[in-house]
């Protein structure tokens, strides 16, 4: 039986990041079984060059690459050489061009946005006209760019009242999203709510104290990790939107090698959006 070895690019937050490895390590024994063995790259901090550089050198011994990035034309271009050469390529979280990847695993970004944006608009419905923010790290993330489609068409349609402010743009750090979000409040006053598609959770957290807004400003998030798990435990994120990690990796490394295999696989393999908050999370 052939043994598969497939690496995944993550071009991502750092706390994200990690809870990646953590979940091809649970799933290490599992995968075995399958001969099947699954690599995670961080590239936390690279620039879309320095990530086509660690996916070419990954292409050198995977026979497939997971791939979660920017959606720009330098990472394009060698992803096109990859499945030039065979390899078999699926984009997670945020996808990208079709001609770049033969699939993608996730949730449906646009309704992660519109779940938010219900959560949020729900609870402001008293309010005359509250102010709420949205923070994305890169529009070249199609995720980011989703998720703020989403948010802002369904608070336009079902909480007209609700006056979404300009986007803040954290870098998906947590120093970026600090100097933002105090930028933000200093502009605007107090904020009634805001949604974070990025990662920065703890630099907008940080930045919400500073102007004693914890627990006040009605708070989303994305993802449960190592940052966001005591923010929502202590009532700082009231909502955080995730999907089972787990589950995504083991869908990436079956569909990677029916892709080797010459399988037909779906385009758009959508993992189901699961919400928690304090009260909920395990």
């Amino acid at each position: 039986m052939r043994h598969y070895s497939f690496k995944l690019i993550a071009q991502a937050g750092g706390a994200f990041t990690d809870s990646l490895i953590d979940c091809a390590r649970s799933l290490e024994a599992e995968l075995a079984r399958s001969k099947i063995k699954i690599d995670v790259v961080a590239c936390v901090g690279f620039d879309d060059e320095q990530v086509a550089a660690s996916i070419r050198k990954a292409a050198r011994t995977a026979d497939g690459i997971g791939i979660i990035s920017r959606n720009s034309s330098s990472i394009h271009e060698v992803l096109r050489d990859c499945i030039a050469k065979d390899l078999s390529v699926v984009s997670l979280v945020t996808d990208l061009n079709a001609d770049v990847r033969h699939a993608y695993i996730g949730i449906n970004n646009r309704a992660a946005g519109q779940s938010a944006a219900f959560l949020i608009g729900r609870h402001l419905e008293a309010y005359d006209a509250p102010n709420v923010a949205v923070v994305v790290a890169n529009y070249s993330y199609s995720n980011h760019e989703d998720c703020e489609i989403g948010f802002r068409s369904l608070m336009r349609h079902q909480f007209p009242k609700v006056n979404v402010l300009e986007v803040v743009s954290g870098g998906d750090t947590d120093d970026g999203t600090y100097t933002e979000t105090m930028k933000l409040i200093q502009k605007h006053g107090a904020l009634d709510g805001i949604y974070n598609a990025a990662g920065g959770n703890k630099g907008l957290a940080d930045a919400l104290k500073k102007h004693g807004l914890d627990g006040k400003t009605i708070f989303v998030a994305h993802e449960i990790n190592s940052v966001t798990e005591p923010l929502i435990k202590s009532g700082v994120i009231d909502y955080t939107l995730t999907k089972d990690r787990q589950k995504m990796l083991r869908m990436m490394a079956h569909i990677l090698k029916d892709i080797v295999e010459g399988q037909k696989i779906p385009d758009q393999n959508i993992l189901p959006i699961e919400m928690y908050s304090r009260f909920s999370l395990g």
